[in-house]
């Protein structure tokens, strides 16, 4: 397995850290968990095709991490593949893709006008999920973990376990135990890091940040708790200064560490 950091920023428009997505392949196969900002570009940038990811996971409903589905969608279908794929995630994922189908219907009904052959809408299958494992696919397990991202109800983080290899990622939340229990050992942990001092939003209450995201002294604690074989750092403030984050982290994790960026490959 290996896994590709497609977008590794936050909702703030950023050209070198695009909204949150990875996607881990496996085989001929291919995986795209989370698809914000940006993301459907860097598939292209990574030389993934768009028809060579038919599970697509999405860790939680904060448009920063599905702003890109709908662009997903349509350039998936405008390629000319007819054939059925899915998308996993929380509930209230099935109503949000019916409301992008019928918001791009309109547009898809014109483009079948110019086909000689008669093409039909996307065929998409959602998978409103639970805690537990949500496929299993050519030998690949995928499993979704509660997190803790508040104020939501049903965030996820995802484990993909081959034969010989783990691959966690957090999605967004504060440390909590179920992650470091189902990141214990793995070879990969792609872990969410934003430091709380330079949230800038005068609007956003302070008070909340603590409980629902990690600051990179906290997830120093996380990985060393966990023993990963690598940490991976994402959804990083676009002032972070990569040098400065692997300082602080240091302090009590040993291991090996990445400060990722776009279109890194592990």
């Amino acid at each position: 397995m290996q896994v590709t950091l497609l977008g590794t920023g936050l909702p703030f428009p950023n050209p070198r850290r695009r909204g949150p997505g990875y996607v881990v392949r496996a085989g001929a196969g291919g995986f795209l968990v989370d698809c914000g900002s940006g993301v459907v570009v860097r598939l292209v940038e990574a030389g993934v095709p768009l028809d060579s990811i038919e599970h697509v996971f999405i860790t939680h409903l904060h448009s920063d991490h599905y702003i890109d589905l709908g662009h997903f969608i349509i350039c998936r279908w405008i390629y000319g593949d007819d054939a059925p794929w899915h998308i996993y995630g929380p509930p209230g994922l099935r109503l949000m893709v019916d409301q992008l189908l019928e918001m791009h219907r309109p547009d898809l009904e014109r483009r079948m006008k110019i086909r000689s052959v008669r093409r039909e809408m996307p065929n998409i299958v959602v998978h409103e999920i639970d805690q537990g494992l949500a496929a299993e696919i050519d030998g690949v397990r995928v499993s979704a973990f509660d997190v803790d991202h508040f104020p939501l109800e049903q965030p996820f983080g995802y484990r993909f376990d081959s034969k010989d290899r783990r691959i966690v990622l957090s999605g967004d939340t504060c440390p909590c135990e179920n992650l470091i229990r189902h990141a214990h050992r793995a070879d990969i942990l792609i872990h969410e890091c934003m430091q709380y001092e330079k949230w800038a939003a005068p609007e956003i209450d302070k008070g909340h940040t603590a409980h629902a995201h990690t600051s990179p002294e906290r997830l120093s604690l996380v990985a060393r708790d966990a023993a990963v074989g690598m940490l991976v750092t994402t959804h990083m403030m676009p002032d972070a200064v990569p040098r400065e984050l692997s300082e602080i982290i240091r302090r009590d994790y040993k291991g090996p560490l990445a400060i990722g960026e776009d279109l890194m490959t592990l």
